[in-house]
């Protein structure tokens, strides 16, 4: 027996047309309740991996992340229901244990109906494990080269806008990263790091002194814009 209980599900695909589709779609079934709706698949990790959904509709061809490559960052995994424009990938995807495969553009509301309900039933017939509680954020992932690597946020100095890319500052090393600074930003835990200008993002323990125009990491002077001075001292003073 089909349970009344909704699955929580989200969307990833980098094609905005697709995304609506696949939304509407959604809020015509009763048993799903959509979370979240993603066209950067490296925000939709580092979003779903703080906050984890029962079934996930995903897209493989994406920049920055491929889908399977985002499989591969969520604990727990969701049921998946691959939605994509390419027959080839059918087979990856299945050792990845996808619950169904569907081709763009997606043949009627009755094909998407019986993947979700196949999605269900795995669900349900899976042995019920409780959700780890969302507590505090402790990594991200970043592209870096072709590799998905995980940053302990505790290890994350700062952050710096590098063209089309974005630097990292680690202890060991500044990595260049496939990201935007807005996009980092938005994954980042903001009680732990501050934007500090237009270029930069800090971590706040990392701070060891400020002056008017500047302040200090390791042995690093950063810039301070005056539109971000007044926020990052107010944090400063709730430490």
């Amino acid at each position: 027996m089909a349970s009344d209980k909704k699955l929580n599900c989200a969307i990833v695909d980098d094609d905005a047309m697709t995304l609506k589709i696949i939304e509407s779609l959604v809020k015509k079934t009763d048993s799903l309740q959509l979370v979240g709706a993603f066209q950067d698949p490296v925000a939709a990790a580092n979003t779903l991996q703080q906050q984890p959904v029962d079934l996930l509709f995903l897209d493989v061809e994406m920049p920055g992340m491929t889908g399977l490559e985002l499989i591969k960052t969520l604990h727990p995994k969701p049921q998946i229901i691959i939605i994509s424009s390419k027959k080839e990938y059918a087979l990856d995807a299945f050792d990845y244990q996808v619950t169904d495969y569907l081709l763009k553009p997606v043949a009627g509301y009755a094909r998407f109906l019986q993947a979700v309900q196949r999605a269900q039933e795995k669900h349900e017939q899976e042995a019920p494990s409780p959700k780890p509680s969302i507590g505090k954020q402790k990594e991200i992932y970043l592209k870096v080269d072709s590799l998905l690597v995980k940053f302990d946020l505790k290890d994350i100095h700062w952050i710096e806008a590098f063209g089309d890319y974005v630097r990292v500052k680690t202890p060991d090393k500044l990595h260049t990263v496939y990201a935007t600074l807005k996009s980092v930003e938005d994954v980042l835990p903001s009680e732990e790091f501050i934007r500090i200008h237009r270029s930069y993002i800090v971590r706040v323990d990392k701070i060891v002194n400020i002056d008017q125009n500047n302040l200090q990491v390791e042995k690093k002077i950063l810039p301070v814009s005056q539109s971000y001075r007044k926020k990052l001292l107010e944090k400063i003073t709730t430490l």
